[in-house]
């Protein structure tokens, strides 16, 4: 891990985490994103996976840990989509941290069609909540995810 990387800082619980880490497993982290400034609200179910390892990118995953990212993908979304969700997105950017995490960015019933994926959190009617609305979601998911393990 490293000292100054904010993933590794999550997986220290350095930063508080709404519902604390919904995985933790051998080589992946899992946890609802938190309210984040300048906002004080979250997009509720918005998810990060992250390799335990600080790694950089998929290109630098051992094979056992690209297995547990692909598993876990898969479960945190039949999660989201036991909440109600339609459709779950995936995004990896990889440009402000050098931890590969994964983004779960779900996309809730009631979506205007014509908002695009990379909008789904920010419309106006968009499912926002501040930290204790983000726990509450945390414990949804990690009860969805329970029940299909």
């Amino acid at each position: 891990m490293a000292e100054d990387c904010l993933v590794c800082q999550e997986h220290r619980l350095e930063v508080p985490l709404p519902g604390d880490h919904l995985v933790e497993a051998e080589d992946v982290v899992a946890f609802h994103l938190p309210p984040w400034p300048p906002a004080d609200d979250v997009y509720l179910g918005y998810l990060m996976l992250t390799p335990r390892r600080h790694v950089a990118g998929f290109a630098d995953l051992g094979e056992g840990e690209s297995a547990a990212v692909g598993r876990y993908i898969s479960r945190l979304s039949r999660a989201l989509r036991t909440l109600g969700a339609e459709r779950v997105y995936l995004a990896v950017v990889g440009h402000g941290v050098p931890h590969l995490h994964i983004h779960l960015i779900p996309r809730w019933p009631g979506t205007p069609a014509d908002v695009s994926w990379l909008h789904v959190d920010d419309w106006e009617g968009a499912r926002r909540g501040d930290f204790a609305a983000a726990e509450v979601m945390a414990g949804q998911i990690r009860a969805a995810l329970h029940a299909r393990t």
